[in-house]
C-alpha cells in the first residue's frame, strides 16, 4: 500500500454525504484542490483497499454508502478520563499511541479509519478496510510491568461486555486474545507495554473488531471469520467504538483497584475452551496437550495434561477437540 493516502478519506467523506453518493471530477479537484491526475490516483489508491469507487462519465461514484467515523459525536459520548483523536490513515494505532508515551493520559483513545501495518499478538498482519471494521488503541498507566498480569483477559470481558449492552449476544473468548463466535474470529485484541518516565508502564490496548462485511477480508483472509452485522445487531461503528471505550475504561480502572477477580466470572461464562481438550505450543521446543480447566487470577491457562496441572502465561493453541 504504498500510494499517497492523505485524501482518501476527504474524497470519500465528499462522495458520502454528495446525493446519489457521486460528484463530477470537475468539482471533486476543486473541493479538494487537486490536479484530476492526483485525483484519479486516490481514487486508485481507494479501490487498492477495497474497490468501493467506479468512474461513470464525468462522475466518480461510490458504489455503496460508508458507515463513517464520527469524531464530534464519539467524544461527545465517551465518559471519564482520557482524550480522543480519530485519525484518517494511521500506519498503527498502537505504535502511534507508543511513539508518544511522554505526552499521554491514561484512558486516551485513538482510532483509524485506514491502518497500513497493524499486527496481531504474533506478529500477523492486521488487514485494514474501509468503512467495516474498527482499529482502535487505548492506554492506560499502571505502577510496573507486574501490575499487568491478567488485563488481556479484563479487556477481553470488557469486549463483551461492550457488545452485549449493544445488544449482541453468542460471543466467546479465545484464551488469549480472541473474540469469537463459534470457530469464527470477531476480534483480536494485542496489549503492548512501554516504560514511562520512572515511575510506571502505559499498557497500549489495540483492538481489530469485524464490524460489516468486507471485501478485502473475504478475499486475503484465510481463516473463519464473522462481522457484527452477521450476528443480527444492525449497529454503527461510531455506537461500537464509544461502548468499546467507554467500557475498557470502566475495566481498567476496576482492573487497577481489584486486579482480574472482579472479572473471572464473566470470564468463566464466556470461555470459548472451558472443558476442551487442546493441544498448545508453549515455547519453540515444547507441546502440550489436555483438558482446559479455565484460567486463574493471573490470567494464567489452567490445563490438567497427563502429568498433572500446569499453568500456562503465555502460548499459542494449535488444535481444539471438544469434550
Amino acid at each position: 500500500m504504498g500510494s499517497d493516502l492523505r485524501f482518501v478519506m476527504p474524497l470519500l467523506r465528499l462522495l458520502n454525504q454528495s446525493p446519489q453518493l457521486r460528484m463530477n471530477y470537475q468539482l471533486l479537484c476543486s473541493q479538494l484542490s487537486l490536479p484530476v491526475q492526483d485525483l484519479q490516483d486516490t481514487a486508485s489508491a481507494v479501490n487498492e483497499i477495497e474497490p468501493v469507487l467506479a468512474q461513470e462519465g464525468e462522475d466518480l461514484v461510490l458504489l455503496h454508502q460508508l458507515d463513517l467515523l464520527d469524531p464530534e459525536k464519539i467524544f461527545s459520548e465517551v465518559t471519564m478520563r482520557g482524550r480522543f483523536a480519530l485519525k484518517d490513515v494511521s500506519v498503527s494505532t498502537n505504535l502511534e499511541l507508543m511513539n508518544e508515551r511522554e505526552n499521554l493520559v491514561s484512558g486516551d483513545a485513538l482510532v483509524a479509519e485506514i491502518q497500513t501495518q497493524g499486527r496481531s499478538r504474533r506478529g500477523t498482519k492486521w488487514l485494514t478496510s474501509i468503512g467495516t471494521n474498527i482499529m482502535l488503541s487505548m492506554a492506560f498507566r499502571f505502577p510496573s510491568l507486574q501490575h499487568l498480569l491478567g488485563f488481556s483477559l479484563a479487556v477481553g470481558v470488557a469486549t463483551v461486555t461492550a457488545l452485549e449492552m449493544l445488544g449482541v449476544h453468542g460471543v466467546k473468548l479465545k484464551w488469549p486474545n480472541d473474540v469469537v463466535v463459534g470457530d469464527k474470529k470477531l476480534a483480536g485484541i494485542l496489549i503492548e507495554s512501554v516504560p514511562v518516565g520512572n515511575d510506571g508502564v502505559f499498557a497500549i490496548v489495540g483492538v481489530g473488531l469485524n464490524v460489516h462485511p468486507s471485501y478485502l477480508i473475504n478475499e486475503h483472509i484465510d481463516r473463519p471469520y464473522i462481522c457484527v452485522d452477521e450476528l443480527g445487531a444492525k449497529l454503527t461503528r461510531n455506537d461500537i467504538c464509544i461502548s468499546l471505550i467507554n467500557e475498557f475504561k470502566y475495566a481498567a480502572n476496576n482492573f487497577k483497584r481489584e486486579g482480574l477477580e472482579p472479572f473471572l466470572e464473566q470470564w468463566k461464562r464466556h470461555d470459548a475452551l472451558l472443558g476442551n481438550f487442546v493441544e498448545m505450543e508453549i515455547s519453540s521446543h515444547r507441546r502440550v496437550s489436555g483438558k482446559i480447566l479455565g484460567v486463574n487470577n493471573l490470567g494464567e491457562l489452567i490445563l490438567e495434561s497427563n502429568s498433572g496441572r500446569i499453568a500456562i502465561r503465555a502460548g499459542h493453541i494449535l488444535s481444539i477437540r471438544g469434550c
